[in-house]
């Protein structure tokens, strides 16, 4: 049995030498370590250096593509049995890749991609920076998926990272038909669709380090929507979990109660959004309680729905954007 460590960077490379100490401390070593680099910078030196008294191989390439791009020829190169993804900003326990490889070979559980729920850290203790992992955070900002659910093991539609049977992911492969589209949910929904199934395990631990800025989150979240956007574009499945659906129903109960009375009362439909948002921070999370953290999560849930607008409505454009990488 043989695994690697494959992922990308862009000129958030500094973040990468933390995530690279968490992957050299696995209790079962990786045989490779695969780094595209889309950035400015050339880091090889730097990483061969960390690993230099390390039995493990370094597949180094720099250059620029954007990051569906950058993975799949990631996948390409690797020459194990199992790959498990990494990224500049994820934090691995030291027993992440033996977990992961526990379940990913359990026959009775039978599947090719599997992952942990990651929990939210923060470098930085300022006003802003917690405001922004709490909003990561708090799973009801999202409608309460099972894959942000921390004591959740069982199968799912969406996986962070993951680790992958390599055999099956160069098949699936991350979809490049459109940019903008390399969220979790859609390689998942590209496994199931093939008849491949995902689980996630509270066992597998992970973490990230959340982005400190604001409006780099607001950025995220316009991201999530044109990507949920482009997810349903591609795949044409409407609601790739019931979960959808029935936010989607509710969603679009509310707007036309909402018409009926008058246009006017549109106005109504983020002081509901932000009610929902307060009424959960108050009775369902159980962690310190933070009223700016649903007030702000407010302002980014209109963000996703700005992106995934902005994803219909700019289906037909030539000239979008090749790459994803956020700040």
């Amino acid at each position: 049995m043989s695994y690697s460590f494959f992922g990308t960077c862009f000129n958030d490379h500094k973040l990468l030498f933390d995530c690279l100490n968490t992957i050299l401390n696995q209790t079962i070593a990786p045989k490779e370590i695969i780094l595209i680099n889309s950035g400015e910078e050339n880091i090889e030196k730097e990483i061969q250096d960390k690993i230099l008294d390390k039995k493990i191989k370094l597949i180094y390439i720099h250059r620029k593509l954007a990051r569906v791009g950058a993975l799949n020829l990631a996948i390409d190169k690797s020459t194990s049995e199992f790959s498990l993804r990494f990224d500049t900003r994820s934090r691995f326990s030291n027993d992440y890749a033996e977990k992961a490889l526990k379940v990913i070979r359990d026959k009775n559980l039978n599947v090719s991609v599997v992952g942990g729920v990651p929990s939210v850290n923060t470098i930085s203790k300022n006003f802003i920076a917690i405001i922004c992992s709490g909003i990561m955070e708090r799973t009801y900002l999202y409608f309460f998926p099972k894959h942000r659910n921390k004591n959740y093991s069982g199968y799912s539609s969406s996986i962070y990272l993951g680790c992958f049977r390599t055999s099956v992911l160069k098949e699936i492969r991350f979809s490049e038909k459109k940019d903008l589209i390399s969220e979790d949910s859609l390689i998942i929904n590209n496994f199931l669709e093939n008849g491949f199934k995902a689980y996630i395990s509270s066992k597998i631990k992970l973490s990230y380090i959340c982005r400190s800025s604001f409006l780099n989150i607001l950025k995220l979240f316009h991201t999530y929507g044109y990507c949920r956007a482009n997810t349903i574009i591609l795949s044409r499945k409407l609601f790739i979990s019931k979960r959808h659906l029935y936010v989607c129903l509710s969603l679009l109960f509310i707007f036309i109660i909402l018409i009926q009375l008058s246009l006017k009362s549109l106005i109504f439909l983020p002081l509901l959004l932000i009610f929902f948002n307060v009424f959960n921070e108050l009775f369902f999370y159980r962690k310190k309680i933070n009223f700016f953290v649903p007030i702000y999560g407010t302002l980014c849930q209109f963000s996703w729905i700005l992106g995934f607008l902005w994803c219909l409505l700019t289906i037909f454009r030539s000239n979008v954007s090749k790459s994803n990488f956020i700040s």
